[in-house]
């Protein structure tokens, strides 16, 4: 939650020890004043200070210019505000985003109601259903939908996880990106079809939380990504190319990963897409080549011919190379479970 209060009553969670977090005003102002314009405001820690604290949160976001911040999902003061898709106008384009997070212990009380201010549950069949039929009924050039799931400090999505998500991109190519976080480390990236399917992000920057550089190859670091997309004569948008951006020391002050520590990171998601099990004609885990700067790339078939920024991206691009055995039993070690 956002708020510069001290005097809100926490919500225990019915937990003998809870974590009740909220930030500051002003925190979320740094994240827009950097370029982060679109927010998730779904998670387990949501209504950690019950309705009021939520209503602190939406009063800051709507707080912020339209122009700094495009989007924040996922919370409402009632069920229909909480499952909206919010759409995006990125040059000639449309983009439709829509959230939805977990509730601690499944509690009832912190999800929203007809009344009720709360959030979208997705372990909540008919949350996690209203949410992609209204995201994929909204007429839009390419939807994203952000889901905040995952056991904390697994880099293996379950099998739910597996399922849902990738039904989800499925659903006639309707949802175009899938993004995951909530376990603290980073997992897998899969294409389904025309879709991409990101099962963890890990942390960016969780100031106060674990420090994720003593955890192992497979867990201490996260991962930010880009996506470029190019749009067909048809008029839908279309990924052509994908970066990864390993990152590290996200307790303290985030910083990118360079050299080898780098791309031995990008080789642990290559890993991890290796992992996932079976889905059928079109569906395969990602596998990203490491670049000289820190970065992995993946480019779809033809992107070298693409012209442009894309066309550059990927002109000398070559598909994965095998992980170098002399980390792959570091990694297979760390990313057991």
């Amino acid at each position: 939650m956002v708020t510069d209060r001290n005097d809100l009553r926490r919500d225990t969670k019915g937990q003998r020890g809870p974590f009740n977090f909220r930030s500051h005003p002003n925190a979320i102002r740094a994240l827009t004043d950097i370029g982060f314009n679109v927010f998730s405001l779904a998670n387990n820690h949501t209504m950690d200070y019950g309705p009021a604290g939520l209503h602190e949160t939406l009063k800051h976001v709507a707080a912020i210019p339209r122009n700094e911040l495009y989007a924040a999902a996922g919370i409402g003061l009632n069920r229909t505000q909480a499952g909206k898709p919010h759409l995006i106008r990125i040059k000639s384009a449309t983009v439709a985003f829509a959230a939805l997070g977990i509730a601690t212990n499944n509690l009832a009380r912190h999800r929203a109601g007809k009344n009720k201010p709360g959030q979208m549950a997705y372990r909540f069949d008919d949350d996690f259903r209203e949410v992609l039929v209204r995201l994929t009924a909204t007429p839009a050039d390419y939807r994203m939908l952000s889901i905040h799931y995952g056991v904390e400090g697994r880099v293996r999505a379950d099998g739910r996880q597996i399922k849902d998500w990738r039904q989800t991109a499925a659903i006639a190519n309707k949802v175009n990106l899938v993004v995951g976080h909530h376990a603290h480390v980073p997992r897998a990236i899969e294409r389904a079809g025309s879709s991409i399917i990101f099962y963890g992000l890990g942390n960016f920057m969780h100031h106060g939380t674990a420090n994720m550089t003593a955890k192992g190859i497979c867990k201490d670091f996260g991962v930010m990504a880009r996506v470029h997309l190019k749009r067909s004569p048809s008029g839908k948008l279309n990924p052509r190319a994908v970066e990864v951006m390993p990152v590290t020391n996200t307790h303290i002050a985030v910083v990118r990963l360079s050299g080898s520590k780098a791309a031995s990171r990008v080789h642990v998601l290559n890993y991890l897409a290796g992992r996932l099990p079976s889905g059928g004609k079109g569906v395969e885990g990602m596998r990203f080549t490491p670049q000289s700067d820190g970065r992995g790339l993946y480019c779809f078939d033809g992107a070298a011919r693409d012209g442009g920024k894309i066309g550059r991206l990927c002109r000398n691009w070559q598909s994965a190379s095998s992980i170098p055995a002399s980390i792959r039993g570091r990694i297979a070690a760390s990313c057991a479970r």
